[in-house]
């Protein structure tokens, strides 16, 4: 099974157990154990969450980043143990990537298709509440606290004025509020949700609750949900 099928999988899993506190926690605990436990497998994750993300790159920049990335997963790949999920597949959310990690496009043009998607997603600018960091994955899978400020150039004037504030903090009682700062973000994305009609924008905001739940705590990661919980007021 390829990994972009796993990778779809375990989120739907996880999407599905939401409303189920003690399913959604065993579900957790299956997903910590099996892949951020594994670095290899935490690498491979962001590789394919990073590659599908609106970035606002140039052609090149693009292009560059598209090529980059895939490198970076077909390394991975040739020496990490992929989970085995017993689960059916009926979709595969990362398609487009396994084809080109994979190189199991069926032709040349349905090759060349998969790569202009992913480079049309690059291009495309992020919305207005989105910060992307615009750092090569082999830098973004790299990167710790302890080197953050080496990085610092690359941020616009007011990231950096916070991201720096935020170096001067005491670590353990960051990681507090960042426990804090999470509980806070998923009770008003709870709200969100159930203020929300519309199907597939609760599916979203499913998937955005998901993703602040398995965070672990880093200086950028924290920058990052702060963002969010404050474009939630």
């Amino acid at each position: 099974m390829k990994f972009g099928e796993v990778k779809t999988i375990v989120e739907n899993n996880l999407i599905d157990s939401v409303k189920d506190k003690s399913i959604f926690k065993e579900n957790i605990k299956n997903f910590k154990k099996h892949f951020l436990k594994d670095p290899n497998l935490s690498k491979l994750y962001l590789i394919y969450d990073d590659l599908l993300k609106p970035r606002g790159l140039n052609e090149e920049e693009a292009n560059k980043y598209l090529t980059e990335g895939i490198n970076w997963a077909k390394s991975l790949i040739k020496t990490t143990n992929i989970p085995i999920v017993k689960n059916k597949i009926n979709e595969n959310n990362y398609e487009i990537i396994d084809s080109l990690v994979y190189e199991s496009a069926k032709t040349i043009d349905e090759s060349l298709d998969f790569k202009n998607k992913i480079l049309t997603i690059l291009q495309t600018k992020p919305s207005d509440n989105t910060k992307i960091i615009k750092l090569p994955i082999s830098t973004m899978v790299k990167i710790s606290n302890e080197k953050i400020s080496e990085y610092l150039g690359r941020f616009d004037e007011s990231s950096r004025k916070e991201l720096i504030s935020l170096l001067s903090e005491n670590k353990d009682d960051l990681k507090n509020k960042f426990k804090d700062l999470k509980e806070s973000t998923i009770i008003k994305l709870n709200s969100l949700k159930e203020s929300e009609n519309d199907l597939e924008v609760k599916n979203k905001i499913d998937k955005t609750i998901t993703k602040v739940t398995l965070e672990s705590f880093d200086i950028l990661n924290y920058h990052t949900l702060n963002k969010l919980n404050e474009s939630l007021n």
